[in-house]
Formats: structure tokens, sequence, C-alpha cells
């Protein structure tokens, strides 16, 4: 009976210290190892901090004329080729 308590403590012993070999000094990675920041990260971040303006960089015209366009793109069918598209648009004009 002594033998097998001995045995098992030595294998429950073997087994932690390959389970804790992947954590340098007892720390998870995250800890020992931390990521640097990206440079996207510091540009995302600078962004997140630039006060929001309190106008609009572009005029409410032409905001309301680039949505009208982008609306108008997608009454037309999509063409199966640019010669089709390109017949399409002499027969327009």
């Amino acid at each position: 009976m002594k033998k097998w308590m001995i045995a098992g403590a030595a294998l429950m012993l073997s087994g932690l210290v390959v389970a804790d070999s992947s954590y340098e000094f007892g720390l998870s990675e995250t800890v020992s190892n931390p990521q640097r920041a990206t440079v996207t990260d510091w540009l995302l971040e600078q962004q997140r901090k630039t006060p929001v303006a309190e106008s609009s960089e572009l005029p409410a015209q032409l905001y309301v004329d680039s949505q009208r366009r982008i609306g108008d793109t997608f009454k037309s069918s999509i063409p199966e080729s640019l010669q089709e598209r390109a017949n399409s648009l002499k027969q327009n004009n």
C-alpha cells in the first residue's frame, strides 16, 4: 500500500511539473511576457483621445448628394461585362 501511495504521489508531482512548464516563474504568459502595442493600436488610441469636432468636415449638401449617388448605383443591375456597361451608357446618351 505504501508503494502505491509513493508511486501515485510521484506521478502527480511529475504531472504538475509538466503542466507548469508553459509558465515562467509561476505566472501566466500575459503577465510574464506582455505584448507590445502595435502602430495600429497606437493610432486607434490617438483617434479615441481626439475630441469630437463640433461641425462636420463635409458640407451638408455634399453629403446628401453623395448619399443620393450611392443610392442610385443600387438601382441599376450589375452588368455581365464591361462592354455591356459601355453599350448601355451609349444608349442612354
